[in-house]
């Protein structure tokens, strides 16, 4: 799937909202887009596997990030990219025009008619950095 510019953004706005630090939202960001595995780490903890998610999580992961990247993930995440195994693994082998159809419903990147219509009217935004 592609995205423009603004729904990059769009999407690296909800992960800012909850301080949830890069080498936590790259990873996750490119699962929510391109369905890409995001690793055992993150894939146990969008499994809600806790006991897994740490036993797999580098030693300098914080307590504090595991925070923000869960409230990110239940306040934000589509349902059906989270809870199980089952789920993540669906979510990877979604066709991308269904993927991106929940991620639009979910407000999460904007529709194709609304990229079009703020790049035609030149909207200013920062280039984001892709992930």
């Amino acid at each position: 799937m592609n995205i423009t510019v603004y729904s990059w953004n769009l999407l690296k706005e909800s992960c800012e909202r909850w301080s949830v630090p890069r080498d936590f939202a790259d990873p996750m960001l490119n699962y929510l887009v391109y369905g890409y595995s995001p690793g055992s780490c993150f894939y146990a903890v969008l499994a809600n596997d806790w006991r897994g998610a740490i036993g797999s999580s580098h030693s300098m992961n914080s307590v504090e990030a595991f925070k923000a990247l869960t409230g990110w993930i239940h306040d934000v995440f589509p349902a059906e990219a989270r809870g199980s195994y089952q789920a993540v693994d669906q979510w990877c082998q979604l066709d991308a025009v269904v993927r991106r159809a929940i991620l639009e419903r979910q407000g999460l990147i904007y529709t194709q008619h609304e990229e079009v219509f703020k790049i035609l009217r030149n909207e200013h935004t920062v280039e984001p950095v892709l992930y």
